[in-house]
Formats: C-alpha cells, sequence, structure tokens
C-alpha cells in the first residue's frame, strides 16, 4: 500500500504540540530573560555556581535515568525508537534556568529542543503512532522548538528535519515540520515574544581579496564547530576519568569556572552573552571575545551545566568574523553574519539549516555566500558535531564529501 504523503492524524498531533510548544517557549524566554536581567543586577550569583553543577549533577543522577543523555535521547528516540521519560522536560527547564541564574555560560536550543522532543515523543506514544509515523511528530516537535526559541520558523523547519538524520529529508515530513515550527513561532510572537535583530550593512564588491578572505575565513568558521564538538566531549570525558562521582565531577568543573570568571573580571561573558553579536555587527569585536566565550562555554557544557549549544556558538561565530574581517578591512557585519550561522551549522551538522538561516535573519542579498560558506565550513568540520547520535548518512572530510539521498 502507498504510503500518504500526508498524514491528518500526524497532522493534528503534530500541530496540537506546536501551539503548547509556542506557548513553552514563550514562558521559557521570559524566565531567562528574567533570571538574566537578576545575575546582571546581582553579580555574586556567581559564586553559587559550584552549587547549581553540584545540584544539577545530583538530581540527574538520582532521578534523571536516561535525560541525562539530553538532545542525544532525541536523536535516538525519533530514528529509533527510543523511550522518552516526561521528566526531561522539566529537568533541562529548571536546571537550564539554573545554569544562567548563577552564571554558567551556555545557551536555550538545547532545552528547547529536549521539550519539543518529549513532548511530541511522548504524544506520539500515548496515542500508539509507529515508525515513521511517529519520527515525524518528533521531528515537527523539534522545528517547532528551534522556530520558536530563535524566531526562525523558516530554518527551524529544516533542523527539525535535517538534525536527526545528516545528508537525509523525509519527504513525509515536509509539510508537518513547516507547519508546526510556523505555528509554534506565531503562538510564541503573539504572546509577546521578541528576538535579535542584526543587519548586513552592505555585502563587499566581488573581487579577488574577498575569495581569499571569505574561503579562508569560512575554514576557520568549519574548525571551530569542530573543535567546540571535540572540547566539550574531552572534557565531559576527562572529568568522568578522573572523579567516578558525577556530583565531585560536576564541582570540579564549575569550580574552574567560577574562578576564571571571576579572577579575570569576565561576567559579561555569563549566560547568553548575545551583546557579544551586536558588538561584532557593529565592527567593535575584539580579538579575544571568541576564544573567552569558547573556553567558558565548553567548560560549562563539559561540567555537566544544562542549556544549549547554538546560541554561544553564535556568538563564538559573530565575534570570530567580525574581527576577522576587520583585520582585513572588509565591512564586519557581513562575515560576522557568515560566521554566525556557520560555525553553529558545522557544529551541528546542518548545512541546509544554516543556510535558511542566513536568508531568513540576513536576507536574499548574500545568499550565494550563504551557501558555498556553508558547504565550505560543513566540510572543513569533518566528522565531529554536537550531536553524537546523528545518523550520518553523509561521509566528509576537508577534500571529500559524499551523500546518500537514497529512501
Amino acid at each position: 500500500m502507498k504510503r500518504k504523503f500526508v498524514d491528518f492524524k500526524v497532522l493534528t498531533a503534530s500541530l496540537c504540540c506546536a501551539v503548547v510548544m509556542g506557548v513553552i517557549s514563550f514562558v521559557f524566554l521570559k524566565m531567562l530573560g528574567l533570571s538574566s536581567v537578576f545575575r546582571e543586577s546581582f553579580p555574586y550569583c556567581i559564586w553559587f555556581l559550584p552549587l547549581s553543577g553540584m545540584l544539577t549533577a545530583f538530581v540527574y543522577k538520582k532521578y534523571g535515568g536516561e535525560s541525562s543523555k539530553g538532545n542525544n535521547l532525541i536523536i535516538q528516540s525519533a530514528n529509533e525508537g527510543v523511550k522518552v521519560p516526561k521528566r526531561l522536560a522539566v529537568l533541562t527547564f529548571f536546571f537550564t534556568l539554573l545554569t544562567h541564574f548563577s552564571g554558567g555560560s551556555a545557551g536555550r536550543e538545547g532545552t528547547a529542543v529536549q521539550i519539543g522532543g518529549a513532548l511530541t515523543s511522548n504524544v506520539a506514544d500515548k496515542f500508539g503512532f509507529k515508525k515513521e509515523d511517529r519520527k515525524t511528530i518528533i521531528l515537527s516537535g523539534l522545528s517547532s522548538a528551534f522556530g520558536s526559541v530563535f524566531g526562525t520558523p523558516l530554518a527551524g523547519a529544516f533542523f527539525g528535519m535535517e538534525v536527526c538524520c545528516i545528508g537525509q529529508l523525509s519527504a513525509s515530513a515536509v509539510i508537518p515540520c513547516f507547519l508546526s515550527s510556523y505555528l509554534a513561532n506565531a503562538v510564541t510572537l503573539l504572546l509577546g515574544a521578541t528576538h535579535e535583530v542584526h543587519t548586513i550593512a552592505s555585502v563587499p564588491n566581488f573581487d579577488f581579496k574577498l575569495i581569499l578572505i571569505f574561503v579562508s575565513a569560512s575554514v576557520f568558521f568549519g574548525l571551530l564547530g569542530k573543535l567546540f564538538a571535540l572540547a566539550v566531549k574531552y572534557l565531559k570525558l576527562l572529568y568522568a576519568k578522573i572523579f567516578k562521582n558525577t556530583v565531585l565531577s560536576a564541582l570540579a568543573g564549575s569550580v574552574v569556572v567560577t574562578l576564571l570568571i571571576i579572577l579575570l573580571n569576565l561576567n559579561k561573558y555569563e549566560g547568553l552573552s548575545t551583546w557579544q553579536q551586536t558588538t561584532a555587527f557593529e565592527g567593535n569585536a575584539n580579538w579575544y571575545d571568541m576564544p573567552v566565550k569558547f573556553i567558558l562555554t565548553t567548560l560549562t557544557l563539559g561540567a555537566g551545566f544544562q542549556g544549549g549549544e547554538v546560541t554561544p556558538l553564535f556568538d563564538i561565530g559573530a565575534s570570530f568574523g567580525g574581527w576577522y574581517a576587520n583585520l582585513f578591512g572588509i565591512e564586519p557585519s557581513f562575515l560576522a553574519a557568515i560566521g554566525l550561522i556557520c560555525v553553529f551549522g558545522s557544529a551541528a551538522n546542518t548545512p541546509i539549516t544554516t543556510i535558511m538561516l542566513g536568508i531568513e535573519l540576513f536576507g536574499a542579498e548574500a545568499a550565494p555566500y550563504f551557501v558555498f560558506a556553508s558547504l565550505i565550513s560543513f566540510i572543513a568540520s569533518g566528522k565531529s558535531g554536537i550531536y553524537s547520535s546523528q545518523e550520518r548518512k553523509l561521509s566528509k572530510s576537508l577534500f571529500s564529501a559524499k551523500a546518500d539521498f537514497s529512501e
């Protein structure tokens, strides 16, 4: 029997979850904003970071179960049918807020995606959806989460389809993912959510100098994404090897972050640090903005704190891009925009999402640059990625790339 392109029951379930996800995203963004304002008003919150780390590790160890796998569990649920505990959504919501309240350097995407994945996975199981229908509903949950948290429904739709299977998009998931992402974002905006807006002042004239700078920058963006993923991975392994007790491991990791922030006066790099994007687009990025955010975020996530990687990756890419552009005398907002999308895309292994994100955030004028930068950085990043459970239908290296688009 030929499979329907869109199943009405699947679409209905996806859209109902999208409405709920839109509300959750609004509440999450609002509470995240309040946590950040409170922390900035009382800088001494950083002294609570070790306690927050220990509490996070203790609760996840005693009550979290498989929840500690985070986004990787969601990907496994979509691809392999693995069950997702309902408490994953609750735990990641509150402990991400705790991370930001106490000064950890983390993002927000990871939390939203985990909540969207947990919500849709459990709804699909509750109503008896199987195999591809279940996967489609979960992918739509990822789309609605990403699209509503960042205010980028187009990129969100592709993220949901792309993140679970590199190089392979499910045809049956296209309409549910698109509609869910746009609906969730509409709900979030209707409730009053706002998002950061940046623009490219001008696209530089095309010449040999620009080609050299553009290609070299794109390779660096890919390498930064690769190094970020490897740094988080090996820091977690290092702490686990040194400390058999996860609570002691979290304490050690959080003390390192706390001391760095206090001794070097790095408080402004806590939390989301979206000011880095603004500074980069204005042409005022410092050479040290990127490495400081890189180090603090990898140390925070490596220590086991909850939160996402995407916003810090935006910061890292924009800061490096803006500084690199200034180094060679070209428009900083141009490379800041490309760096913002490409460091994220290379770390997440989502080149199509990266291109759509660029067009959605900055317009179509620079679209050809987004396409080539996304592909160059994607190939340069190699096999590493922040989502280790991704099914790799795409084999890539700096010199070759082969994709399997069958199915």
